[in-house]
């Protein structure tokens, strides 16, 4: 900021180093210069420079002070920390003492108050309806035509509100200021032609009550414009704050009534009063009117202190647990006791000084509305995209399925942030026009911009890594999605998903570092305690590193994936999940093991390349093997036409006998499948050997015991007692005849066990029948 001048480059005003034999001799010379600061105290501009000049060199540490300006150097993190605390405590000290000051003060103005009202008979009426005549005409032309236009324009506005209707957030706020253009034209119209007939009627300007009227006109009017642009009690689609149409219309009612008042008051009836009677009698007249309007807004706050408390509350009792609706809540138990200490405020400071505290209240209540409504206008602007959230577009979304919610779940979080800025500003702001803090002197040192540059570039870094985070998740997203562009394999699915792990890691590391870095806090011991840390942990957690070191050979190596049935430890089942340092399996009666690799000695991967089913056939000793070997080749000629054929990759390899067991001679062939479906081959395909082996009469044999009785040297058996009667016949559910006879003969195809030496058959018994099920397959 440019110095217009300091305390000691002030002429007349010199440091107290000086002696007083300097003082006197340099007495002559400073009288010129005594007179040049008095000419800069009568100008206002010159005026105003100065006392901003001397309010920025407040926040300076004297050059001639090598210890305070070491505290003061702007290269020392530490100096934002000591400063903002220190001012807020400089700040609360001076409230606290301007509270007790103006206390102390209340018998003063009471007796001011008295004063003021003394001169209420010294008001002259008839000479002030004379002065107030001249301006009968000039109003009636000039009302007429504000509410002839406001009827003519309730068209447009009807218009642009079914408009606004449909549109979104930006698309209302421009509707909202296209009709606040049109109602400033309709005031700035109205005002000319009154100056038009005032200037006719007078034959060349305006007289004196003439030209106060018009002013206060079109003053009171904008400032109406404006609060019907953030309340538009007509129209509920333009409307900016969350009032039902009752609530708008009430409250733009009685605000406009009270601009009304007191502006016409202050503006025209108060200086007509003072022109036609006495000083005493218009400051008799601001009081009344005053303190009248006091009385009233008093009124109005404790009439709708539990509608307003309620409305705030809502949220909070219908379950929001947030941040904004506990401050709503807050807000809403105690805003009648602030709203009417800040009407109380603004009496007393304009009673303090009715002539420069007019100026003053309203030149900072102009704007204190005005910062009022354009902050509640970004603020309201903000809570409709907060709460509406971020809609993407069907292709997007459909390329992108998660992009929208992760937008969702961060936008708004930002949007609030913003809100909470805007508050801080706007109340900030109004602090600074009633002169009840200097933020904006502190924010133009420079300890104020750059503690607003670190916080400003930490919330940009902020941002930048969300949305990189975003665009990195997002491209991952869009890889892993198999409807557009290529399938991902499951190695892709399992390095891009290990990616994501490892790169969002990594950024909340580095932000957290730069963040931390851009408010002003040295990261060189902290990256030197990681290093310890990091140590020290190693150490004490060498599973954990081993671990890691482990996944990401077993990762390199590409010994599974995302997807692959794998036996790890014993435990078979598919890869559901994989990480930096354990492995999730979901095993086929659906148990999920998660399995550390440190502890994983060897992986046995079912679904790499290729697969085999492996058939073993056991059959009788007495079949041929050769009508064995055909039925098999045939069981994978109709595998091949069946559901499962296209999963197989080559022909039928026949190995032949692999065994001579106990009770059957095993038969072994092999089947090429794709890797994954070869325990859905082997079923299909013993379903099919099951139903050949039952049509061509190939007995799969069943646990059954023989007896021998063994031989004398000569080689002879001992002989049998055998009881010479009739053997009853079991019932035997006979099977379905044959369809085809078997290539061996005409053997009986229904036969269920051995045959007798002279052919007959051999029935099961009930432990025949029950352990059956247990050959071989």
């Amino acid at each position: 900021m440019p110095q217009i001048a300091s305390a000691q480059s002030i002429p007349g005003l010199t440091g107290g180093s000086g002696t007083a034999a300097e003082g006197e001799a340099n007495a002559d010379a400073a009288q010129p210069s005594m007179d040049e600061l008095i000419k800069i105290l009568e100008n206002d501009e010159t005026r105003k420079k100065l006392v901003e000049s001397l309010k920025a060199a407040a926040y300076r540490a004297p050059a001639g002070d090598g210890s305070q300006a070491a505290a003061a150097s702007p290269d020392e993190p530490g100096e934002i920390v000591r400063s903002l605390p220190g001012r807020v405590a400089e700040y609360t000290r001076m409230f606290i003492g301007a509270i007790a000051e103006t206390v102390q003060q209340v018998p003063q103005y009471v007796d001011r108050s008295l004063d003021m009202l003394a001169g209420a008979g010294s008001i002259d009426l008839p000479n002030i309806l004379q002065a107030i005549l001249p301006v009968a005409l000039v109003a009636l032309v000039v009302f007429a035509m504000l509410f002839g236009a406001r009827f003519a324009e309730r068209g447009i506005f009807r218009r642009l509100s079914e408009r606004a209707e449909h549109a979104g957030p930006l698309g209302k706020l421009g509707y909202l200021i296209a009709s606040g253009v049109i109602e400033a034209f309709v005031v700035v119209a109205s005002w000319a032609c009154g100056y038009l007939v005032a200037t006719l009627y007078s034959g060349t300007r305006p007289v004196f009550s003439q030209a106060l009227f018009l002013n206060a006109f079109l003053l009171i009017e904008m400032i109406k414009v404006g609060l019907s642009a953030f309340v538009a009690p007509n129209y509920p689609s333009l409307r900016l704050t969350p009032f039902s149409n009752r609530q708008a219309s009430y409250w733009y009612f009685w605000l406009s009534r009270l601009v009304s008042i007191l502006g016409y008051t202050f503006l025209f009836v108060a200086p007509i009063v003072q022109w036609a009677s006495t000083q005493a009698a218009a400051a008799a007249t601001e009081f009344i009117v005053a303190f009248g309007s006091l009385c009233l807004a008093i009124g109005l706050i404790l009439k709708n202190r539990g509608v307003v408390r309620e409305r705030l509350k809502r949220a909070r009792k219908h379950g929001d647990k947030s941040f904004r609706a506990l401050v709503h809540s807050v807000i809403g138990q105690i805003w009648w006791a602030l709203a009417i200490l800040a009407a109380i405020a603004l009496f007393v400071v304009w009673l303090q000084s009715p002539d420069d505290g007019l100026t003053f209240v309203a030149t900072a209540t102009g704007k204190s509305i005005a910062a009022m409504a354009l902050g509640g206008l970004v603020f309201s602007v903000l809570a409709r995209m907060i709460a509406h959230g971020v809609k993407l577009p069907q292709e997007l979304k459909y390329r992108l399925p998660l992009l929208e919610r992760r937008l969702n779940g961060f936008v708004p979080k930002l949007l609030t942030v913003l809100s909470f800025v805007v508050v801080f500003v706007v109340v900030t702001y109004i602090m600074d026009t009633w002169a009840l803090s200097d933020f904006r002197s502190w924010f133009a040192s420079a300890i104020g911009q750059r503690y607003a540059a670190s916080l400003i570039g930490a919330l940009l870094i902020v941002v930048i890594a969300v949305a990189i985070y975003l665009g990195v998740s997002s491209w991952i997203e869009y890889r892993l999605n198999p409807n557009y562009g290529s399938v991902p394999t499951a190695r892709e699915r399992t390095l891009l998903s290990l990616f994501r792990n490892a790169f969002t890691i990594t950024l909340v590391v580095v932000i957290s570092m730069l963040v931390l870095s851009q408010i002003g806090i040295d990261i060189a011991p902290l990256l030197a305690g990681a290093g310890v840390v990091g140590l020290a942990i190693g150490f004490g957690a060498q599973k954990f590193v081993q671990d890691i070191i482990t996944g990401a050979f077993i990762q390199i190596q590409n010994a599974m994936n995302e997807g692959d049935v794998v036996e790890l430890n014993g435990v078979s089942g598919v890869v559901e999940q994989l990480t930096v340092r354990s492995v999730g399996l979901r095993t086929v009666d659906g148990t999920w093991y998660l399995i550390p690799f440190s502890s994983v000695d060897q992986v046995a991967n079912f679904s790499k390349d290729f697969a085999y089913y492996v058939a073993d056939v056991g059959v009788a000793y007495r079949e041929n093997v050769e009508d064995v070997k055909a039925m098999m080749i045939d069981a994978f000629e109709e595998l091949k036409t069946t559901n499962v054929g296209e999963n197989l990759i080559s022909g039928f390899d026949m190995w032949g006998v692999n065994e001579l067991g106990d009770s059957a001679v095993v038969v072994r062939g092999r089947v090429m499948t794709k890797p994954g479906t070869q325990w859905g081959v082997g079923r299909a395909y013993r379903e099919i050997v099951k139903r050949m082996s039952d049509e061509r009469g190939i007995e799969i044999p069943f646990p059954h015991m023989t007896v021998w009785f063994g031989e004398d040297r000569g080689g002879k058996a001992p002989p049998i007692r055998l009881r010479n009667e009739p053997a009853q016949k079991p019932k035997i559910v006979e099977a379905e005849p044959a369809k085809a006879k078997s290539p061996a003969g005409d053997r009986d195809m229904t036969r269920h066990g051995t045959t007798e030496a002279d052919g007959r058959p051999i029935p099961p018994d009930a432990t025949d029948i029950d352990s059956a099920g247990g050959g071989r397959g």
